[in-house]
């Protein structure tokens, strides 16, 4: 393929590449279990009011909550003029102090909002509301106060009304949502990152797998990196908003797991939104379930979900099945089968030469489909499992396919290999579908 790079280009430039996983045999717990939330609790007056409060962020001490207040009469600018920063520390008994916005030349009269917080907690992240540049702020904490907001240049952030960040603890990272050239809808989810320089490049599109035709709001990165936290109205939900969790899949920024809807209680009738985590232990988010306007809420993580093997069995085949038929039923269609020998990683020449067969088809005949459904036995590791998935999808990439056209639907439950031989033979390995629609 070297060589023909830009004729697959053209020929895929307006086709969708779609790679689903349904993993049998035993995944990590991280893939196996989510997080259970107890019933979210609206914070009290010392926080929310009669405006509207948005956007919670805790400290990584877990010391000061900083939030954004509109319509309030006490922001710089009045009630209508624009949105302040707002922060509250706790006392000895860790209840929250009456929050403030007296926050030097952090406020002004546009909207103003922290987006991130530096690992020790002597830096604050902000959206720009200081300088025409096109980036965001940041401002340092000398003797007890906060300094005059500085910009960080970043090329290639949209000018808009609709535009949120949130930047890591250590300062490499930052997620964007807007609604940039390369948008799928509404606000779509970009990162930005630096280059060896230190430099910030203009951010990337998180790929369709996160990105609908609806909105994708309010990221928020999993301290490990690994979990991406979002609101949107584009993937099906509870309400106006609902807030997902994927995960980002062999270290890259556009192949993700299909994101995850929380639920109840996390998510309402209403709009959800802003979801964080601080310490492990508490989740913080934005909601109008009991207002017009949002308030801030507050739940403990009560541990992590525990799964009956048997339902779960049953529903996977079940669900295995469903997506083999729709998948099936895509028109005209190839199969492939890459096996694996047990506990072992590496492709055979056979192997091999199936998938130059299935390159070749993509390059030659159009295909616009690649569905993978990959299957292990369940004595088989989490990590063998994943390095067999991580050998057929880098062969695709190196072949040529574009990355940001890879879209992940990962089951992330545990399957066991009597329900892999429900539906195939007791082989291990990965299905190939390809389809021309």
């Amino acid at each position: 393929m070297v060589g023909s790079e830009d004729k697959f280009f053209n020929v895929m430039s307006n086709r969708s590449l779609i790679l689903a996983f349904i993993c049998f045999g035993i995944i990590s717990n991280i893939h196996a279990q989510g997080l259970v939330f107890d019933e979210p609790v609206k914070l009290g007056s010392a926080i929310n009011s009669s405006a509207e409060e948005i956007m919670p962020l805790i400290s990584p001490d877990g010391m000061h909550l900083y939030f954004t207040r509109a319509f309030h009469k006490e922001n710089i600018g009045g009630e209508f003029a624009g949105m302040d920063i707002w922060v509250a520390e706790r006392d000895e008994k860790g209840q929250w102090k009456e929050a403030t916005n007296r926050l030097n030349s952090l406020n002004n009269r546009d909207n103003n909002a922290v987006i991130g917080l530096r690992a020790d907690s002597k830096v604050v992240y902000m959206l720009n509301s200081y300088s025409n540049k096109r980036g965001v702020a940041f401002s340092k904490k000398l003797n007890g106060k906060w300094g005059a907001p500085e910009i960080i240049e970043v090329p290639g952030i949209a000018k808009m009304d609709f535009i949120g960040f949130y930047m890591n603890p250590t300062y490499d990272v930052l997620l964007i949502s807007m609604k940039g050239d390369k948008s799928y809808g509404n606000e779509d989810l970009y990162v930005s990152l630096k280059n060896s320089r230190g430099q910030w490049q203009p951010p990337v599109n998180l790929g369709a797998t996160i990105n609908t035709s609806g909105f994708e709001i309010s990221p928020y990165l999993s301290a490990d990196g690994k979990k991406l936290y979002f609101a949107s109205d584009g993937h099906g939900g509870y309400g106006d908003a609902d807030i997902f969790v994927a995960e980002r899949l062999y270290d890259s920024w556009t192949v993700w797991s299909k994101p995850r809807n929380l639920g109840t209680p996390i998510n309402s009738s209403k709009f959800d939104a802003y979801f964080s985590i601080a310490n492990d232990s508490t989740a913080v988010l934005a909601s109008n379930r009991s207002d017009d306007l949002s308030d801030i809420y507050v739940s403990r993580i009560a541990g992590q979900q525990k799964d009956n093997q048997k339902e779960l069995t049953k529903s996977l085949i079940q669900e295995a099945r469903s997506l083999l038929a729709e998948i099936r039923g895509e028109g005209n269609k190839k199969e492939y089968f890459i096996e694996f020998e047990y506990e072992s990683e590496e492709i055979n020449e056979e192997e091999k030469t199936k998938l130059s067969n299935l390159v070749k088809d993509l390059n030659y005949q159009q295909y616009a489909k690649i569905n993978l459904l990959s299957f292990a036995n369940e004595k088989e590791s989490a990590a063998l499992h994943e390095k067999r998935l991580h050998k057929i999808v880098n062969y695709l990439k190196l072949s040529g396919i574009n990355e940001s056209k890879i879209h992940v639907n990962e089951s992330n439950k545990n399957m066991t290999q009597g329900a892999a031989t429900a539906l195939f033979d007791a082989k291990y390995g990965v299905l190939i579908i390809v389809s021309n629609n």
